[in-house]
């Protein structure tokens, strides 16, 4: 009978444990915001700011600027007093054309996520 009223309580305990909710997953860093905007047309920006949804590990985040050709913008040294889930660049002067910003983060639970903003300089 002991151990039958043991089995019956285990039985309940796992029963109870499954139905408690989930913890909250570790999210992967999604972009939020950017400026210039995803898709935007217009002057040339003199900044890039790329806003996620998590802390990042800035010194293990990249962003590559890609223009008209095919090639690639030097970027400056990234903001230093940003946020903690922003990474910004002060840009050099850019020419009319496609651009596209490839960003490769890893957010501060230890996730890589990449992806990229197109917008196009149009002549001033």
């Amino acid at each position: 009978m002991r151990t039958l009223r043991l089995a019956v309580a285990a039985i309940l305990g796992i029963i109870w444990a499954c139905s408690l909710p989930l913890p909250a997953a570790q999210a992967h860093a999604i972009i939020l915001e950017s400026a210039p905007a995803q898709g935007s047309s217009g002057p040339a920006p003199r900044r890039l700011m790329l806003r996620f949804n998590s802390r990042l590990e800035r010194a293990l985040c990249s962003v590559q600027l890609v223009g008209p050709g095919s090639r690639v913008v030097a970027l400056l040294r990234p903001e230093p007093d940003t946020p903690p889930d922003t990474l910004a660049y002060p840009l050099p002067p850019l020419a009319a054309g496609a651009y596209q910003a490839r960003w490769k983060v890893m957010a501060a639970d230890g996730h890589v996520t990449e992806g990229a903003v197109a917008f196009t300089v149009t002549a001033s």
